[in-house]
């Protein structure tokens, strides 16, 4: 199989694994709403999907560096590359925000498989490492070149960063949005508790 076709082949393994991951850290903070609670197709549901969508997300990032070492003559990767930061030959830096990306994602989604094991404020604290993840993941997969084997030029307008920029947009927008939706639930609660008691 040639190295192209393989680098290749982990690009498409990544923007499946990302994408799948960004509906679930999405669906996680739009699944947690009392409206999402009450749709039919949902209700009683929405963990379970939630944490399917984490793991085939999070198992598509596991297996795209699987690609790039089986390239390696081309693409600098090695087997310890891929579990060591900074021991890739080529673009070693960007290699190593992968590889951190991996650690946390693989606490993250031990902690959700477990997670009737443990301390649910140890669970929560670990799932915010969840957006580590993500901004480690997005550092890594951003500024790294497809083109190993040609100066590794970067063309940031590439159809692959595009989606990696929506993907952090909407990962970044969703909670931002609840926190903003939440506090105003909040106030006109306190704003009808006021009132009442003026009563």
């Amino acid at each position: 199989m040639s190295h192209t076709l393989l680098i290749n082949i982990a690009r498409v393994i990544s923007i499946l694994g990302l994408g799948l991951l960004t509906f679930s850290a999405i669906g996680g903070t739009l699944l947690a709403s009392r409206t999402a609670q009450k749709i039919k197709f949902l209700k009683g549901q929405t963990f379970k999907y939630h944490r399917a969508l984490s793991i085939t997300g999070t198992v598509l990032l596991l297996l795209h560096p699987v690609p790039l070492w089986l390239a390696s003559k081309t693409t600098g990767v090695t087997l310890a590359s891929i579990f060591v930061p900074f021991l890739a030959n080529k673009q070693s830096l960007w290699v190593a925000f992968g590889t951190l990306a991996m650690y946390a994602m693989i606490a993250v989604t031990a902690t959700s498989i477990y997670i009737k094991r443990i301390k649910r404020r140890t669970w929560r604290a670990v799932h915010y490492a969840s957006y580590a993840f993500f901004t480690l993941g997005l550092v890594h997969a951003i500024p790294i070149s497809n083109d190993f084997g040609k100066g590794a030029h970067v063309n940031f307008l590439d159809f692959e960063k595009i989606l990696f920029y929506l993907a952090a947009v909407a990962v970044l927008a969703f909670p931002v949005w609840r926190v903003i939706a939440a506090r105003q639930q909040a106030a006109k609660r306190l704003a009808k508790a006021n009132l009442s008691s003026g009563d």
